[in-house]
């Protein structure tokens, strides 16, 4: 149900946190080693990066130009001024504020000084350039990276296979319980079927979000190209690292006249409000049955923006011009993803992710007296249909369901297919398949133990398929199939016969047989149609490369939701 690579599943969710011990606070000059961009920088005599009361400081000259910035002392303002990599900074010596660009003023731990006739600036001065800084206090070692270094050295690491020593050396700690080793490799393997060999990374960009560092690179396989998006916390170590496919531009697309919308409120007056959008007729008479739209997994915002789809967009509009109203709004892990990384990691559920503010936004429609509160529909995508019929059971009360490429089996057992499937993608003189089969095997034994665990136990456990243990436990707890059998209301199943994601062969099936007794469930399969109700038959098709070319759900899909709607209506 992940979107995107399989390896998205091991080891690409974004993931953040981990910090390293707290330092040991050693003498007011202790000496300091520094290594630019992986080098051990060589400075001449005299010059010795030092601790000054906790703050490490560092030859700004030397620095600076391994770093290939010019460094230019201006005498009249007694300052100092980097130029380079795209960035600008000034720093006055005697003060702790760097400017940016002329107008940006950020304050640095620590001044600006000189000594012995050398100016020394502060370790975190570089971080604020947006550069990837780190200080072992154990060991008297500073590092400063560029974002291209730093990232060309990850992309060094996996390409020659030395993924033990990418995982021990920049790998924080709360990104080595969600990916081990053994799925660092099996997933770097899984590239090389749909993308081919490795070819060069393109030149990285960076941004700082909620006081990490974002790098993001192009990288150039044989077969397509790949994003990699990789997150560092200020101790220069990895806490998240992802690829994903370079997707075309959206199609853009205004609103079709007839249609209004309106920005509301999911969960206001709660602690994570959340945006929303309401479109309806512009015209219409008497109340309007209405729709909840419940996203796929990972963070996603309101229109479930994945690749080159906006797919929730597509359906808002295209059901409000049959005349029914549609609620999206933006994911909790999408607009709060602090509440789902570091520490909460290993204890958040779909029920903080997706079910509460379902629930909420059912509420919201059946209080808006333009819409009929007993028409109140849901329509889930994905993990979105697979937890229907307990967002439905746990207080959503909706007058019926439809499941878009959703599952009534575990999610565990749908990770470990789409791995395999990817896996036996691989040619077989690979060293690496049969390891990889085995990671594979060995994450599905963890996937099977995980009923045997109490909660306690599941939160402390290792990631398995590099999802938290706990997130897995508390879903199957909540089984799918059997909260399903019990449904008697109006249920409409839906499945691309493309989808290789959700399986037609497999889980279109099962929902037959666990809704066999439901007189009012009915099921609709499409040929051609994939995960996201897309049709393509292009290059690529069957891969996650057919995500990005630009396309639009298939409008006879959207027809059949409104007609399917009416029909419980009218």
């Amino acid at each position: 149900m992940r979107k995107g690579l399989v390896l998205v599943i091991i080891c690409s969710l974004l993931f953040l946190g981990g910090m390293w011990d707290l330092p040991v606070v050693h003498g007011a000059e202790d000496k300091v080693g520094v290594t630019v961009n992986f080098e051990p920088l060589k400075v001449p005599a005299g010059i010795t990066p030092f601790v000054n009361s906790s703050v490490v400081m560092v030859p700004v000259r030397p620095v600076g130009e391994a770093l290939g910035y010019e460094v230019i002392y201006i005498k009249e303002q007694n300052s100092l001024q980097l130029k380079g990599n795209g960035r600008e900074g000034v720093i006055r010596l005697g003060e702790g504020t760097l400017v940016l660009g002329g107008k940006e003023r950020l304050a640095i731990d620590g001044k600006a000084m000189i000594k012995n006739n050398r100016i020394y600036v502060p370790l975190s001065f570089f971080g604020a350039l947006v550069l990837i800084t780190a200080y072992d206090a154990v060991s008297l070692q500073a590092a400063v990276s560029t974002p291209q270094k730093y990232a060309d050295n990850v992309v060094l690491l996996l390409n020659s296979g030395q993924f033990e020593e990418l995982w021990q050396d920049l790998f924080g700690a709360e990104l080595k319980k969600l990916v081990p080793v053994s799925a660092l490799q099996s997933g770097w393997a899984s590239l090389e079927g749909p993308y081919g060999t490795f070819v060069q990374l393109d030149s990285a960009t960076a941004t700082q979000v909620n006081g990490q560092t974002v790098i993001q690179a192009k990288v150039e396989f044989s077969k397509g190209n790949l994003n990699m998006i990789i997150t560092v916390d200020n101790n220069a170590r990895l806490t998240g690292l992802r690829f994903t496919p370079a997707a075309e531009p959206f199609v853009e697309r205004e609103l079709p006249e007839g249609l209004t919308e309106e920005t509301v409120v999911v969960g206001e007056g709660t602690a994570h409000p959340l945006k929303g959008v309401l479109t309806l007729p512009e015209h219409s008479s008497g109340r309007l049955p209405s729709v909840v739209l419940v996203h796929g997994s990972g963070s996603t915002d309101l229109d479930e923006t994945a690749f080159a789809y906006k797919p929730f967009r597509d359906i808002s509009w295209g059901l409000a011009q049959q005349g029914i109203a549609v609620l999206r709004y933006d994911k909790r892990s999408y607009v709060y993803p602090k509440d789902f990384i570091g520490d909460m990691a290993a204890s958040f559920t779909v029920k903080e992710e997706t079910v509460d503010d379902a629930i909420l936004a059912a509420k919201l429609l059946k209080s808006d007296k333009r819409l009929d509160p007993e028409h109140v529909y849901l329509a889930g995508h994905s993990l979105g249909g697979m937890l229907a019929p307990r967002i439905d059971a746990d207080g959503g009360d909706f007058a019926g369901l439809i499941l878009l490429a959703g599952s009534p089996r575990k999610l565990w057992e749908i990770v470990y297919d789409q791995n395999m499937n990817v896996i036996h993608t691989l040619d077989d003189s690979n060293p690496l398949k049969a390891q990889t089969v085995s990671a594979m095997d060995g994450e599905l034994m963890k996937a099977k133990a995980l009923s045997s665990l109490t909660a306690e136990q599941a939160k402390q456990a290792p990631a398995v398929f590099g999802i938290p243990a706990y997130y897995l436990q508390e879903m199957q707890q909540h089984d799918t199939a059997e909260l399903a059998r019990k449904l008697s209301k109006p249920v409409l199943v839906m499945q691309g016969a493309d989808d290789f994601q959700i399986f037609a062969g497999t889980d279109f099936p099962l929902w037959k047989e666990v809704l066999k007794n439901n007189a009012a469930a009915e099921f609709k399969l499409y040929p051609g149609l994939n995960h996201f109700f897309v049709n393509y038959d292009g290059a690529g098709a069957g891969t996650t490369e057919e995500y990005n070319v630009p396309g639009t759900l298939d409008p006879q899909v959207i027809m059949d939701m409104g007609i399917w709607i009416k029909a419980q209506y009218y």
